[in-house]
């Protein structure tokens, strides 16, 4: 897959899967990878979307300005009103699968007989 078809599968994916799981390299203070995920929502009929840290309810975010053919726009505001602008290239996204525990039902009714491994 050429780089320009990557950059069209991981836009759609963006776009159109629901709350999905990125990082795309950023690491905190701490030194670990930030992961993000974008919320999508519908407003007067046209999608409006914004990513935001997958760890917080209430962690930082970004609305997304536009989803270009090689990056995405993002942008907000301060307190003060003044705009910042910032850009995530496509090719640095990588998604997270997200984590599923194999779990035991029989753990999960006490008292149950008959099929311990011997």
């Amino acid at each position: 897959m050429n780089k320009k078809d990557k950059n069209i599968v991981v836009r759609e994916k963006l776009m159109t899967q629901k709350d999905v799981v990125f990082t795309c390299g950023i690491k905190d203070v701490l030194g670990r990878i930030q992961e993000y995920r974008v919320h999508g929502h519908e407003v007067t009929d046209e999608m409006s979307y914004c990513i935001v840290e997958n760890n917080n309810m209430f962690g930082k975010s970004m609305n997304v300005q536009k989803f270009g053919p090689t990056c995405a726009t993002l942008y907000t505001f301060d307190m003060l009103g003044n705009k910042t602008t910032g850009k995530i290239k496509y090719e640095d996204i990588e998604f997270v699968e997200p984590k599923v525990e194999e779990s035991n039902s029989l753990k999960k009714l006490p008292g149950f007989l008959g099929t311990e491994k011997g």
